[in-house]
């Protein structure tokens, strides 16, 4: 036997036939009985409101633009100003600048100079103090 209740299956109900030869016939036009006020007054608002949010828009880009075009000069200042240090720099830092300087402050170039081997810490030459008062006033190629 079966536990489950027996279902009844649907019926299904027999389709009419259509006539197939119907004739076609003109429907009346349907009249339109929206005022058109109100929709001409909404479309003229829209593109009211396009026009002015344009406006506002090429204003707005339009001061940008000016804002990068004065942001660009200043950036090419400061290139030109960072070129010019960077030139003073390297000049700075020259040999014969460093010579100069050293011996305008009162420094004795050493005839036997001392070298330092980094591989294993040797010291090589002998190191002798240079002599006080042979500073060399001009320095001549």
């Amino acid at each position: 036997m079966n536990a489950l209740p027996h279902i009844a299956a649907p019926r299904l109900r027999p389709q009419k036939a259509l006539p197939r030869n119907r004739a076609l016939r003109l429907v009346a036009p349907v009249s339109s009985r929206a005022r058109r006020a109100p929709f001409v007054g909404v479309v003229l608002t829209l593109v009211g409101l396009g026009l002015v949010g344009l406006i506002l828009m090429s204003t707005v880009l339009q001061g940008q633009s000016f804002e990068i075009a004065r942001l660009s000069a200043e950036v090419e200042a400061l290139e030109v100003r960072e070129q010019a240090l960077s030139r003073e720099v390297d000049r700075m830092q020259s040999p014969s600048n460093i010579a100069s300087r050293a011996l305008w402050l009162g420094m004795v170039p050493n005839a036997n100079p001392v070298f330092l081997r980094l591989s294993d810490g040797e010291v090589v030459g002998k190191a002798k103090p240079a002599p006080a008062r042979t500073n060399i006033k001009q320095v001549t190629r």
